[in-house]
């Protein structure tokens, strides 16, 4: 089992050893519906993601009080208007509900529900830090639980108001026809004395402790909080029987969960203002074969560490890396083409690439989480690249939102401050260098915001008015610091941030350290390969996803000679890899004896007319792309040849990477020294006029021409301004390859 290393918490915990009190509740930032797991000596969570991508944000802790993101379960959710803010439509309120974790027979499982596609999502890896993860589409199945049984059933436990359960292929491919569909019968009001409900029943978790089935739901009788019940049978279909859990203070819904050492716990959610719905930590003890959660959330908890500040759910960022801190989230689909870090070096810049009538429905919003009792966000912004019409700055994110500032009309800068669509201040200023700031008070639900802005980090005066926050379900997200850049316009502006502070106060700065995490060391899977010599593609390094081989899908499509996510098939020479897409690679460690130039000859197929791919060492590239014309199909094998060039002597990695879609590689065979013509080769002119495409010797296609004849061929060719040397013509006619010499 691979654990993220937590050493980046403990180096700020002075007392780890000694243990220490913490405060409930464990997270004071919006993590809602939580669902839990343990697999060995690490803990697992995820939450809801409403319209913010990526999406289902994967959290682990090995001490319960301290918590990392460490993955999301996708990119990207959907393509649909909604998702990315196009026509008018949006996902605000929708997007990823409730989420249900599992793990199974080295398998992680996140079962998640969208009220925007009106589909339940299946997502699946065996490498939850890294994936890639696999996904499988289902029917529309609110809150669901997903439960693997003993006897190796699967089922989805769902619903609102009534509890139905179904039962699911082996493989989890579908539903399994003729196999368990029914709905639950729970004594619901036998269990809370009451037939009057706000909230009559959902958010489903179904465990199984000793052999009995628990079934964990929350209810919100009229008159009294939300409340966390269970029920307990031992049959999974019934009959039931239910006790309340927990009722305190709206503190519900979630599951059970055991440690290493026999200790048990719960984390439930509790609907807490503006700041958003925060988890608590539960101890549970049993009777009579009742997990008893007491009469009260504890106030405090005793746990192994103290808990790092800003609960590890956000991070300061100088934007100095290469990525994003997973801590980030895009408010919707991010437009890709219009934000950067390279840009600018040190900055993040986001550039308009439409018009907006307001922020609401402003692409590229980069947000992170507010978190609680107090805290306090603060960016620096360069405006000079703003356009007349541009509007960027720092948002407080919410149905009710708020912002200060920088708004451009004309060749006039403005700071102003909004409160929705209405303006509040605005004070000219005569610089493109900005700090604006956002405080924000969650203290016994107070729930306000303070907007301020400076023209030098270190003076600040508010501007505007105080923004009373407010909770509501159109988003049904806590409230967030977004930053921002729209257009109202024309569309082409751009802004850089060169900074994000994020802290309790305005003086403090959290700044998470980067995760690190165990790797599986990247060996040779049969022996150093040498050049010269032929590398089978199939012969890729050991080490896995992102490490030795990057493949878009999950399963090994071929489903030959290795079992891991690199799709090898069959063909005349043993085997290949096949389904291979653009932005794929493979790493290949490998030993050359000799600095020279190498003749690569590359054996693949293709029924595409766009594949191609390149060859690296060490990350450097060592050919152009090299254009692979189709064979026909992709059982149909040909040798290209390229040209390298010159490569160090000594052991290095050669990577093979996939730049056009769709080719399958057989080997790659490397020889020294480039191939000598003793005399100019003749085209085949008997089927007269073909139409030809040709390649410079390094594989690079120079263009497609028609001739009858070689004098006509070359005449074309000087004309395209190509120089003379040694050409590869192939005939799209005749399947063939020749050598020519323009001179």
């Amino acid at each position: 089992m691979k654990n993220i290393k937590m050493w980046a918490f403990f180096l700020a915990i002075a007392c780890y050893v000694q243990g220490a009190t913490v405060s409930n509740p464990i997270i004071w930032a919006d993590v809602p519906d939580p669902s839990m797991l343990r697999v060995d000596d690490t803990y697992y969570m995820v939450s809801t993601t409403m319209h913010y991508a990526p999406g289902v944000p994967i959290m682990a802790s090995t001490d319960l009080a301290n918590w990392r993101t460490i993955n999301y379960a996708y990119s990207t959710l959907t393509n649909s208007n909604a998702m990315n803010l196009n026509a008018g439509a949006s996902a605000y309120g929708k997007g990823s509900w409730a989420s249900s974790l599992r793990y199974n027979k080295g398998t992680y499982y996140i079962l998640t529900p969208s009220y925007t596609t009106n589909k339940t999502h299946l997502y699946q890896t065996t490498d939850i830090e890294k994936g890639p993860w696999k996904e499988t589409l289902f029917n529309f199945y609110h809150d669901p639980s997903l439960f693997f049984d003993d006897d190796g059933k699967v089922y989805i436990i769902y619903g609102g108001g009534e509890f139905k359960i179904i039962e699911l292929n082996s493989d989890l491919s579908g539903v399994k026809q003729g196999g368990v569909n029914q709905t639950l019968k729970i004594p619901l009001d036998a269990t809370t004395g009451t037939s009057s409900y706000i909230v009559k029943m959902e958010g489903a978790h179904m465990e199984k402790v000793n052999g009995k089935y628990y079934l964990f739901a929350i209810t919100w009788p009229s008159g009294n909080g939300r409340t966390e019940l269970v029920f307990r049978s031992s049959s999974i279909t019934g009959n039931y029987e239910g006790k309340i859990a927990l009722q305190n203070n709206g503190v519900a819904q979630g599951s059970i969960f055991d440690t290493p050492d026999g200790k048990w716990y719960a984390v439930l959610f509790r609907d807490n203002g503006a700041v958003g719905r925060i988890p608590y930590l539960i101890p549970v003890t049993w009777s009579n074969d009742w997990p008893v959660f007491g009469n009260a959330a504890p106030a405090t908890l005793d746990l192994p560490n103290p808990v790092y500040p800003g609960f590890n759910m956000v991070t300061s960022d100088d934007f100095d890396e290469e990525t994003l801190p997973l801590e980030w989230q895009w408010n919707h689909n991010p437009d890709n083409a219009n934000w950067s870090l390279k840009a600018k070096p040190g900055s993040m810049r986001i550039t308009t690439s439409r018009v907006d009538s307001r922020l609401y429905y402003a692409k590229n919003t980069l947000t992170q989480r507010s978190f609680g009792p107090k805290c306090s966000g603060r960016i620096a912004v360069d405006v000079s690249g703003m356009k007349d019409g541009d509007v960027a700055g720092l948002v407080a994110l919410q149905d009710s939102l708020a912002f200060v500032g920088v708004a451009k009309s004309g060749s006039s800068l403005s700071v102003v401050q909004y409160q929705g669509t209405s303006q509040k201040a605005s004070v000219p200023i005569s610089q493109n260098k900005v700090y604006f700031r956002i405080d924000m008070d969650f203290t016994n639900q107070t729930d306000k915001a303070y907007f301020f802005y400076s023209l030098d980090s270190l003076n600040w005066k508010t501007i505007g008015g105080t923004l009373s926050m407010r909770y509501t379900l159109g988003m049904f997200v806590g409230y967030r610091f977004g930053l921002f850049n729209y257009a109202t316009k024309s569309a082409g502006g751009y802004v850089d941030f060169d900074w994000f502070k994020i802290g309790a106060t305005v003086d403090q700065e959290i700044k998470l350290p980067p995760l690190v995490f165990e790797e599986i060391p990247q060996e040779p899977y049969k022996g150093v390969l040498s050049i010269p010599g032929a590398i089978e593609a199939e012969n890729y390094d050991l080490g896995g996803h992102n490490n030795a081989y990057s493949d878009n899908d999950y399963d090994n499509q071929g489903g030959e000679y290795r079992e891991d996510g690199v799709d090898v098939v069959t063909n005349d020479n043993g085997y290949a890899v096949g389904y291979t897409e653009a932005g794929e690679w493979l790493e290949y460690t490998v030993n050359v004896e000799a600095e020279d130039v190498y003749t690569v000859e590359a054996r693949v197929a293709s029924g595409s007319e766009t594949s191609s791919f390149r060859l690296f060492i060490d990350d450097e590239a060592i050919t152009d792309t090299i254009k692979v014309e189709t064979t026909g199909d992709w059982d149909t094998y040909s040798v290209i040849t390229a040209k390298t060039s010159k490569l160090k002597k000594g052991s290095q990695i050669l990577k093979i990477a996939v730049t056009g879609s769709y080719v399958n590689i057989d080997h790659i065979k490397f020889s020294q020294g480039t191939i000598g013509i003793s005399k100019p080769l003749q085209l085949n002119t008997n089927s007269g006029m073909q139409e030809y495409s040709v390649y410079h010797f390094n594989g690079a296609l120079l263009g497609t021409y028609k001739a009858s004849d070689i004098s006509s061929l070359k005449n074309q060719m000087r004309s395209s301004n190509n120089k003379a040397g040694v050409y590869l013509v192939r005939s799209k006619t005749e399947k063939t390859n020749q050598l020519i010499e323009l001179k």
